[in-house]
């Protein structure tokens, strides 16, 4: 359903004349199906809609009645459990089954509801606000709060647009955007911040409180075989997958041919399959003339084409993109800084764009949990005494590799324990000294050593909601919801729960998946012990681009972002190695520097 946007002068002065049209302005982009306003003298709520089936084309949004106006950006997946528990009309949209969920269980209703969805619920008679997340935080929510007012949007530029303090860059975007380790609720704007997953927010008297009603919490499933796991875990991603299979519109994936989307994919393709429908497959692969050591991902991606005979293929060269264009249009769409493949992320769209998708499938997230390595599980093993189960898995890999069981030690007891008791050095070369020393004793670059322990962290605190919620932004640009499975919640209360021998068992790595998945996706794909790259020619692209990048390094427009934060020492291309992770730190600091150069002609406020 798009876009929301709220604007509440908490003085209870009147809005500024042309508001309306400025909030009609600023996200006209996610106005796919519409705009509609509501608004009273010192209030002003709006939904941008962009509607997945024609019920929701006919639904009116804001949704009003005597005492509330809702706006919701929302697809709730147990629509059965409350239709019976509320009394709703079967045929009701989802933003009016919300309506009667409040009705019954007021601010509680949150922990009823499952699915996607960012809300707002406007009570005219105690003038109250109430915002709420989903419990992952798939669809964004920004916030600004001042004595004077209360702003919130799904995107952060429609609380821009309207906030009357200075914008001031927030320093800690940087160390997120290179370490992924920073206070997830935080964005580029010091003042504007994120209702991070599985959160509510109250506005009532002109205070704001926030309030954490969800906690990822283990103990539902309790299985004694080890296929018992598997199927529990195939039948969860068949659900994730059909809940948000929810449109009239084509339906694509992002296809790298890798376990993640290949799993979806092979699901996907089964389920429209038998509604007669075709799915649209999107992969990035090498264009004709490459080099030499590069490699792409087609031969696996052909495999699941022949296996899905309802899969329409179409490949992505992204031939007229280089890996430095459009940086700051890259920005708008994703209002964080880019990542370094964020040309093959547009490219990809477009492509979607033209067989007009409307709901767009992608394999992410698998690897941070369900189709996780389990590195560390055999020397957790053997550490907590379960020496049996330890050396089983051993042989196992052993007798799969044909490799001597001294090595299979070796290689995943002794250095797995060395690393734990050895921390990694925390260097930044491309940061300025001052600036990393700030940030310096909070950043780990260990290893995940308790997936279960590290996955309910970030859950918790709302960084596993934060790329979902970016693709949702930015996918909707493009005309496309975007749909990601594999990080859903049903799934991730499951994965609290899976023993840990699961994920490496029967000699590989990403075990759990692969088993769960055998008859669904092919043993070409499933069984695969190697992996390609996203952007396959990534290297090429930016080695191509050698001059543009010491341009960057000499220019006086990026000598504010080389004197605070960056450090041209780190703006160096290694032509001898062409998997030096240098190539990816000199991108970034490319990217960033762009962006810091826009930000301060803006009129951004640079620390």
């Amino acid at each position: 359903m798009s876009a929301i946007f709220g604007i509440i002068n908490k003085s209870r002065n009147l809005l500024p004349p042309g508001t309306v049209q400025l909030i009609s302005k600023v996200l006209q982009h996610r106005a796919i199906d519409g705009i509609e306003v509501w608004s009273a003298p010192y209030v002003a709520l709006a939904q941008f809609k962009l509607a997945m089936n024609e019920a929701e084309r006919r639904q009116s949004m804001p949704l009003l009645t005597e005492d509330l106006v809702i706006t919701a950006d929302i697809r709730l997946d147990n629509r059965h459990y409350l239709l019976q528990q509320t009394g709703a009309p079967a045929n009701c949209t989802d933003i009016v089954l919300l309506l009667h969920a409040w009705k019954k269980w007021k601010e509680e209703c949150v922990t009823h509801l499952e699915g996607e969805f960012a809300f707002c619920i406007w009570n005219k008679v105690t003038q109250q606000c109430f915002l709420a997340t989903d419990h992952i935080g798939f669809r964004a929510l920004y916030y600004y709060d001042s004595p004077e007012v209360f702003i919130f949007c799904s995107e952060q530029k429609g609380v821009e647009a309207f906030k009357p303090s200075p914008a001031r860059f927030n320093e800690v975007s940087l160390i997120e955007y290179y370490f992924r380790q920073s206070c997830p609720a935080a964005t580029y704007d010091s003042d504007v911040w994120t209702l991070c997953g599985g959160n509510t927010l109250v506005l009532a008297n002109g205070m704001m409180t926030i309030r954490k009603y969800w906690e990822p919490i283990g103990g539902r499933y309790k299985f004694k075989k080890d296929q018992d796991w598997q199927e529990c875990l195939q039948e969860l991603i068949y659900e994730a997958v059909s809940n948000r299979l929810r449109t009239d519109k084509p339906v694509g994936i992002t296809l790298s041919g890798g376990l993640d989307s290949s799993t979806i994919a092979c699901i996907l393709s089964k389920i429209l399959q038998q509604k007669n429908q075709a799915l649209y497959a999107f992969s990035s692969i090498l264009p004709e003339k490459h080099h030499p050591e590069e490699d792409d991902e087609r031969r696996y991606i052909e495999l699941i084409g022949n296996h899905c005979p309802n899969l329409i293929q179409t490949y992505v060269t992204a031939n007229s993109y280089s890996p430095f264009d459009g940086i700051v249009a890259a920005f708008e769409r994703d209002e964080t800084f880019p990542n370094v493949f964020y040309y093959m992320d547009h490219a990809i769209l477009e492509a979607a764009k033209e067989k007009q998708v409307g709901l767009l499938y992608t394999g992410f997230g698998g690897d941070h949990w369900v189709s996780w390595k389990g590195n560390p599980v055999i020397c957790n093993l053997v550490k907590s005494g379960h020496l049996l189960t330890a050396w089983k898995l051993i042989r196992q890999f052993s007798h799969k590799e044909k490799k001597k069981i001294p090595d299979i030690i070796k290689r995943e007891v002794v250095v797995q324990a060395r690393k734990k008791g050895k921390p990694e050095p925390v260097e930044a070369p491309f940061l300025q000294h001052q600036f990393f020393q700030r940030y310096k004793t909070g950043l780990s670059f260990n290893g995940v050593d308790d997936i279960t322990a590290h996955m309910c962290g970030n859950l918790r605190s709302g960084r596993t909601g934060i790329f979902p919620a970016m693709l949702a932004k930015r996918n909707e640009r493009f005309g496309m919801q975007s749909a990601v499975p594999l990080l859903d919640k049903k799934i991730m209360e499951f994965m609290i729960d899976v023993p840990a021998h699961l994920y490496v068992k029967g000699g590989y790595k990403r075990s759990f998946i692969r088993h769960a998945m055998q008859g669904i996706v092919p043993d070409e794909v499933l069984w695969r012990r190697d992996k390609g790259m996203y952007s396959p020619d990534y290297i090429s692209r930016v080695h191509k681009h050698g001059d543009y990048i010491r341009e960057i390094g000499a220019s006086d427009k990026h000598i504010l972002a080389f004197q605070r934060y960056l450090s041209r020492d780190g703006l160096t291309l290694n032509h001898t190695n062409r998997k030096d992770m240098a190539i990816l730190r000199t991108n970034q600091s490319v990217i960033a520097s762009e962006i810091l150069a826009e930000l301060a002609q803006k009129g951004f406020l640079i620390p």
